[in-house]
């Protein structure tokens, strides 16, 4: 569905951007397009997605946010506040430009 709607969307842009029809389409377009965002199952589904990612927001900010802290503070202080417990260094993922040395 999401391909759909991408794909819809990008035909539509660019017809509006590469039509010389000017304006009179562009409205015809728009006007089509809110009647379809004021279908009710297309406000069902758009309430719907807000809702996911509203709550994939709260459970993840706090988690991201300490860990661009976490990571700031070991850059700039040189010590970790993560907790020791046999990891190692190649089990963090892929390394940042931050730890490649400077020449």
């Amino acid at each position: 569905m999401n391909g759909k709607v991408a794909f819809i969307a990008g035909a539509a842009l660019g017809y509006v951007l590469g039509t010389r029809a000017g304006r009179e389409q562009y409205e015809k377009i728009k006007s089509g397009a809110r009647s379809a965002l004021d279908h009710p199952v297309v406000k069902d589904k758009v309430a719907q997605a807000e809702s996911a990612i509203t709550d994939v927001v709260r459970e993840q900010g706090a988690k991201v946010t300490d860990q661009v802290a976490n990571m700031v503070k070991e850059k700039f202080t040189g010590s970790s506040s993560r907790p020791s417990g046999g990891s190692d260094e190649a089990s963090n993922g892929p390394s940042s430009a931050w730890d490649t040395p400077q020449r």
